[in-house]
């Protein structure tokens, strides 16, 4: 059989640059519809990866979404647990050995880019689903507010930097 071996590896919290080598994960294979990925009698979901890391072997070629979460199966939130890391989307082919490095965020990270993301699209959410501007406004200064108590991780410091930046500087470097 021809199938893929897909490794694994999450880093740090707010550390993209570090691989984790304490905690224990539970890494998850989607389908492109969010569906965890069954075949062959095996459901690639709750997948244990020690040390920031899951080989795992057996993957059908395709393309899935990868993603891993803190919790071990029926422990912590539904479906797949507390602390997520970020989605990344993997193209495996035949008898292919892919790597991914799963970015697992930092609430700060979470919570900057949630609230900029609600506040970016208030018009839409008014418009298209009908939400009272006050709720997008509350939630937007709810996340701030819990944000201002929490310290402030390098990456997510330097990445806010990027803001700083005109855009149309941005635009010229490339």
């Amino acid at each position: 059989m021809s199938t893929a071996t897909l490794n694994v590896w999450i880093t740090n919290f707010g550390d993209p640059c570090h691989i984790e080598d304490r905690d224990r994960w539970f890494v998850h294979i989607t389908d492109c519809n969010g569906k965890v990925l069954e075949w062959c009698g095996r459901k690639y979901s709750f997948i244990p990866a020690t040390c920031g890391h899951a080989e795992i072997p057996n993957i059908p070629p395709g393309c899935y979404t990868v993603f891993a979460g803190h919790s071990a199966q029926g422990e912590g939130v539904p479906p797949f647990g507390n602390r997520l890391t970020h989605v990344q989307v993997v193209r495996v082919n035949c008898g292919d050995h892919v790597c991914v490095t799963l970015f697992s965020p930092s609430l700060w990270y979470c919570g900057t880019w949630f609230a900029h993301a609600v506040q970016t699209q208030a018009a839409g959410l008014q418009r298209a689903f009908h939400v009272n501007p006050e709720i997008v406004t509350a939630a937007v200064q709810a996340v701030r507010a819990l944000l201002e108590k929490l310290p402030v991780d390098p990456y997510t410091a330097n990445t806010r930097e990027f803001e700083a930046i005109p855009s149309d500087a941005r635009d010229a470097t490339g």
